[in-house]
C-alpha cells in the first residue's frame, strides 16, 4: 500500500500510560497504517492492556529484551510499511490527523526522512517546539525529536540503533542513528506539522550530558575544534 506507515511503540511496565498511547494510534485518520507493540516483559498489567487490542495490532510481543533500543530494532524488523514512526509509551500524537497531515504536507517521493515540529509536555504545561527548516544544521545537533518524524522503512532497516554504543551514548542512540543517515547522504525534508506530544521529563532530559553526547557523535570519535567550540 502506498505510504503505509508502521507505528512502533516500545514499552516496559507502563500500565499507567500505555492505553493512552495505543488509543492515540487508533484515533489517527490516516488509514494506511499498521501498529507494532514491543513489550519488554512487563509485570504490572501492561501486557494485559496490550492484549485487549491484539486483534487490531499487526504484531506484538511481551518478552525480555536488551532495553528500549533493542526493542525498537525488534519492532523495525517487523515493519511492512513504507514509513516508520516511533511512538514511545506515554507519548501521543498531537492531533487525530497528525499522520495524515504530515504525509500529505510534502511530496514523500522527495524524502527519505520527513521530520516535523512537536509539543513538549511538562505536567499540564505544553510548549510547541518548532524544528528548523535548514537541514544542514544536522551536522551540528539534532534539529527535531526522533518521534516527530517518519523514516523510510528501507532506510531505517539499514540504519538500526547501534547497540554496541549503548554504554557510550546511552539515550542518544537515536541521534547517533539520525546523524548516520544524514551523513550517508539521505534526504531530509521538513513538514510544517505537529506530529507528537512527548513527556519532557523523560530519559533524555539531561542537558549537559546531551551536549556531551552530541559532541561525541558529531565529531565521529575524533577531536574536532568546530564541534568542540559548538559544544
Amino acid at each position: 500500500m502506498k505510504d503505509k506507515i508502521s507505528v512502533i511503540t516500545v514499552v516496559y511496565n507502563d500500565a499507567a500510560n500505555i492505553r493512552n498511547t495505543i488509543e492515540s494510534y487508533f484515533s489517527q485518520t490516516w488509514e494506511e497504517k499498521e501498529y507494532i507493540v514491543i513489550d519488554g516483559g512487563s509485570t504490572d498489567g501492561t501486557k494485559d492492556i496490550i492484549a485487549e487490542y491484539a486483534d487490531r495490532i499487526a504484531f506484538w510481543c511481551s518478552e525480555k529484551d536488551g532495553g528500549i533500543y533493542d526493542a525498537m530494532n525488534k519492532g523495525i524488523s517487523h515493519a511492512t510499511g513504507t514509513w516508520i514512526n516511533i511512538l514511545n509509551s506515554g507519548d501521543i500524537f498531537a492531533f487525530n490527523t497528525s499522520l495524515e497531515d504530515t504525509i500529505t504536507a510534502v511530496d514523500p517521493n522527495q524524502a527519505d526522512v520527513i521530520y516535523t515540529n512537536c509539543i513538549s509536555r511538562s505536567g499540564v504545561v505544553e510548549t510547541k517546539i518548532i524544528a528548523p527548516d535548514d537541514t544542514s544544521l544536522l551536522r551540528k545537533y539534532p534539529i527535531y525529536r526522533h518521534g516527530a518524524s517518519l523514516t523510510r522503512t528501507s532506510v531505517q532497516k539499514q540504519f538500526l540503533f547501534d547497540l554496541s554504543r549503548k554504554k557510550d551514548l546511552e539515550y542518544s542512540l537515536d541521534w547517533n542513528m539520525i546523524f548516520s543517515i544524514y551523513t550517508a547522504g539521505y534526504r531530509f525534508l521538513k513538514a510544517d506539522t505537529f506530529l507528537q506530544v512527548y513527556d519532557a521529563e523523560g530519559a533524555s532530559a539531561h542537558r549537559f550530558k546531551s551536549y556531551w553526547y552530541n559532541y561525541k557523535i558529531t565529531s565521529n570519535g575524533k577531536f574536532s575544534l568546530p564541534a568542540f567550540l559548538f559544544f
